[in-house]
């Protein structure tokens, strides 16, 4: 099989260096040369990227001029509206251009998601109740009925911008991170908390859900991280799951929000063993059925990151999906598992060319 070239697309080549160097040092057992690049550094006219190439004699990645490859590997991260509004539309016209395929192509917004997933009636059980939020009234239904309620951000990702809203007595309090820091807001009058809906949602658009029970016996907020990647058969694999917990008074578990990892089976081994095997019954039933109905109803995924609610009452919620996960929860927790997340994109990669060469046609969609 002719050497095929996969591109690692990153907004910055410092951004997860490490983890691409890990990917580029195994390549050339997968007969793959490396490159990595920044969607800005097309060249319009030329189509000729100035990027880098890993070199396998020295071990570095080497500045070096050269074609789009005809594998992409979409790291690209939109937290910084500067890079995304130069990046993203040529991200998306890069998706489109016929010589090269995307290992992935991600996932669509987070309404998107659920609206799509409610089909799905295994799915749809373990999605928590969601509205668009299209003004206040709605939240002020939300929190008459139930005394709290989640704002999420349909395109938020690492917990940012999330608000947890309670409701006690005479005054809605606001409850949201920047960072590690949790901060809250007092409102006094239902004129107050309206007017600062009205302006959060101006800003982007959020999502309502209900503020669910997933702490422990101590009040740590806590979730489970199932991580999937494709095989070198293109098949769904589960490498490995690891348990993210929050601080105490906090109700986000994200590393990014001041969480910490711990392994799945010193957390779960405080379970009874019915709790367990009722447990394990949920996610393997999750894990049968997400990751292939996903890729179903949006587009081609490599790798997903899916977020598991586990409440008080032994009910199992499917939280958040990310096509773009990271890794620290599973790889600190498994340390056995990062050879196969390394060598995963290149496997996955050959597949993809095995595939093309059977059809004697692009298997760009």
């Amino acid at each position: 099989m002719e050497q095929v070239t996969l591109g690692f697309l990153v907004l910055s080549k410092k951004h997860e260096n490490g983890y691409a160097t890990e990917i580029a040092k195994r390549s050339s057992q997968f007969n793959i040369q490396c490159v990595r690049f920044e969607p800005t550094s097309i060249n319009p006219s030329t189509l000729m990227i100035d990027g880098e190439k890993f070199d396998h004699h020295s071990q570095i990645w080497k500045r070096d001029l050269f074609p789009i490859p005809s594998f992409i590997y979409d790291r690209c991260f939109y937290h910084q509206k500067q890079l995304a509004q130069k990046s993203k539309p040529i991200v998306d016209w890069l998706k489109k251009y016929p010589q090269t395929t995307f290992l992935g192509f991600g996932l669509p917004d987070k309404w998107k998601i659920y609206t799509s997933l409610q089909s799905n009636s295994v799915i749809s059980s373990y999605l928590p109740y969601t509205e668009l939020i299209q003004n206040p009234s709605q939240i002020l239904h939300q929190l008459k009925e139930a005394s709290s309620c989640l704002l999420k951000p349909v395109n938020g990702s690492r917990g940012i911008g999330i608000v947890a809203v309670s409701y006690l007595g005479q005054s809605i309090t606001i409850t949201y991170h920047r960072g590690k820091i949790k901060k809250t807001k007092d409102f006094h009058t239902l004129k107050a908390f309206t007017e600062w809906c009205e302006k959060l949602i101006q800003q982007q658009t959020y999502l309502l859900q209900p503020l669910l029970p997933l702490l422990d016996k101590q009040r740590y907020p806590f979730d489970i991280r199932m991580f999937f990647q494709k095989d070198q058969e293109g098949k769904w694999d589960l490498v490995g799951k690891g348990v993210r917990k929050g601080y105490q008074g906090s109700f986000l578990s994200n590393l990014n929000s001041g969480g910490e990892t711990h392994s799945y089976e010193d957390w779960s081994s405080a379970l009874t063993s019915r709790q367990k095997i009722l447990l394990e019954d949920e996610l393997q039933t999750i894990a049968e059925h997400l990751p292939s109905s996903l890729e179903k109803k949006c587009n081609r995924l490599f790798e997903i990151g899916v977020d598991i609610g586990y409440a008080n009452d032994g009910s199992v919620w499917i939280l958040d999906m990310n096509s773009k996960p990271g890794r620290k929860t599973v790889t600190k927790t498994n340390p056995n598992s990062s050879e196969r997340i390394f060598q995963a994109p290149l496997a996955y990669c050959n597949f993809l060319q095995k595939q093309a060469s059977l059809k004697g046609v692009e298997i760009n969609e």
